[in-house]
């Protein structure tokens, strides 16, 4: 079997792209790689501010700004009723201590009152970078999700949104402004391999020009069955998540940000309240109803911490991604100090550090991400 050459296709609606580069050689370098250069500005910056954590204040309506820490749930139900509108319906269960037959039936029950049906999304309320995210198609993976779940946390039951395509929008607006800003557009491209009848999984991810060097991404996902011949035309898709430490890959896509989809994102923004700055993944039908703002389906809203998603994209480089993250935390740091001078006060470091450890410890519990 020969190594393929193919354009990066992606999900319905989604542009095809030409494959210039697999992987870019910056793309999975250890995080401290890119986050040391934006501690020491913040250094300075906190010099300058005299306060380090200003930027736990820049969205006043989360918890820690959306820094760390910060439930999904929570952020989804500081939306008002236009903002609603756009976010896939989701319900929050909390698991118990111990769980019982009858514990089961009713989260079944309630799932079906809560207006969900399956196939849905699983994933926890507290988490970030995909973790804990599996796609559940059965009752009986219901099941297997809360039982592979740790006690006493809660999870968010979501539904499918209606369309495949997926981009990360990255928002920015200052307090007092009228408009804010798309600061990034990622579009983020979920890979899968056909089948031809005669090779392996691993064979196909080894054989596919797109996907190759990120293998090792995907065979832990699909180890029980990386050695099964894949029936002739049976497409499987290789991630689920759209996140690029779980295999997404990502493309630039800023040339798509139009006034018209920015007008969109601000007035969906402005309606959720205290909310200034990150990042929104959407599923959106195709360009044309993108670059319209219209036919958009909100699944996450990210704060503080979230990353401008085009910065994955392995034609742009490394210097291009730690411009972006400083620039980032510029703007950060001078939301937070418009909202200081409105009265707030800053969160302690000790505050931040105590929920960031608690955050990690919670994310080695999460079930497997699909």
């Amino acid at each position: 079997m020969t190594k393929s050459t193919a354009m990066l296709i992606g999900q319905t609606g989604m542009p095809d792209y030409p494959i210039r580069r697999q992987l870019g050689w910056f793309e999975f370098l250890p995080t401290w790689c890119f986050y040391a250069p934006v501690v020491l500005q913040s250094v300075g910056l906190g010099v300058y501010y005299r306060s380090l954590t200003l930027p736990l204040l820049a969205n006043p309506g989360i918890t820690l700004s959306g820094m760390v820490g910060e439930a999904k749930s929570d952020i989804f139900a500081q939306a008002g009723e236009h903002a609603q509108q756009y976010i896939a319906p989701y319900w929050r269960w909390h698991k118990p201590k111990k769980m019982t037959s009858a514990i089961q039936n009713n989260l079944l029950a309630e799932l079906r009152a809560a207006g969900l049906s399956i196939p849905l999304v699983a994933k926890p309320d507290k988490g970030c970078r995909g973790a804990g995210v599996q796609y559940i198609d059965s009752e009986q993976k219901v099941l297997d999700y809360v039982a592979a779940f740790p006690e006493e946390r809660d999870i968010v039951f979501q539904a499918l949104a209606p369309y495949e395509a997926e981009a990360g929008l990255f928002y920015i607006r200052y307090p007092g402004e009228g408009q804010g800003q798309i600061f990034s557009l990622g579009l983020k491209y979920l890979p899968a391999v056909v089948g031809d009848g005669v090779s392996t999984l691993e064979a196909l991810i080894r054989c596919n020009e797109t996907v190759a060097d990120r293998a090792h991404l995907y065979h832990q996902r699909h180890r029980d069955r990386l050695q099964n011949v894949v029936p002739a035309g049976e497409r499987v898709p290789l991630a689920f998540s759209g996140s690029h430490c779980r295999g997404a890959i990502f493309k630039d896509g800023a040339s798509w940000i139009t006034p018209e989809l920015t007008a969109r994102i601000d007035a969906i923004a402005k309606d959720i309240e205290g909310f200034y700055f990150g990042r929104f993944d959407i599923k959106f039908r195709d360009i044309p109803s993108l670059i319209k703002g219209k036919e958009l389906c909100i699944v996450e809203v990210n704060g503080a911490s979230s990353e401008p998603a085009h910065i994955w994209d392995s034609d742009g480089g490394y210097c291009q991604a730690v411009r972006a993250l400083l620039c980032q935390y510029r703007h950060l740091y001078h939301i937070g100090e418009c909202i200081r001078r409105r009265g707030h006060k800053p969160p302690s470091l000790r505050a931040l550090l105590r929920v960031w450890f608690q955050e990690r410890h919670w994310m080695t519990q999460y079930p497997d991400t699909d």
